[in-house]
């Protein structure tokens, strides 16, 4: 049985990680105001160019608009990206260590540099076989995967997100992979409603129970 997770709103808890990583700006001298006005400056011509959120980036919108120490806030951003052990739900390592690392693979999208330095700074990395960053369906993904890595033919795979429209894809596609729909109460998108999913749950720990109970 192979386990791909999404990280965040799954492992990691973005709500309270992005409100942290904006006081970091507000501390350098950036308003509120001129926050989220960089911030959609920057998300529009980034989704122009089919890239994602990245605030090293974003300092350079704020760079053209005010006079702050960019170098300092650079430095303050790194020095955060560090440490982000306190942002991974209390559930996640008990569930990892149930598994193989060679059964668990992480699959994410968002900056390829910004994204793996969170899960750097998140110290969960080691416990994975492979981190997916990229911007394809997570079919596909899992598909080219499954051929990549050998799996065996019937392996059951497993696919744990929050977002919707990533197992509605699943499920309207290939039913061989089962669907976790991941609703925690700190998630961003746990009041979406998915209407394709095998299983809706709120925590890793039901996930556990149901896949000791009803999948292995």
């Amino acid at each position: 049985m192979k386990i791909f997770i999404d990280f965040d709103d799954v492992i990691f808890y973005t709500k309270k990680f992005k409100n942290d990583l904006i006081s970091i700006f507000l501390k350098n001298g950036v308003t509120r105001q001129e926050f989220e006005n960089s911030y959609y400056t920057f998300q529009k011509k980034a989704q122009a160019r089919g890239e994602y959120y990245d605030p090293k980036k974003q300092i350079q919108v704020l760079k053209k608009r005010n006079q702050i120490d960019q170098r300092k806030l650079s430095r303050d951003i790194d020095k955060f990206l560090k440490s982000l052990e306190k942002y991974v739900f209390p559930d996640v390592l008990n569930f990892l260590s149930h598994f193989p690392k060679k059964d668990l693979y992480l699959i994410t999208y968002g900056h390829e540099i910004f994204q793996m330095k969170k899960i750097k700074g998140a110290g969960i990395k080691k416990h994975f076989k492979r981190i997916i960053v990229s911007k394809n369906n997570k079919l596909a993904i899992i598909l080219e995967t499954a051929q990549k890595d050998k799996f065996s033919p019937g392996e059951k795979m497993i696919l744990i997100d929050d977002r919707p429209e990533q197992l509605e894809r699943v499920e309207q596609r290939k039913k061989s992979v089962i669907t976790f729909h991941m609703c925690r109460p700190q998630g961003r998108y746990s009041d979406l409603i998915c209407a394709d999913k095998d299983y809706e749950v709120k925590n890793l720990k039901e996930i556990l129970s149901i896949i000791n109970r009803e999948i292995l």
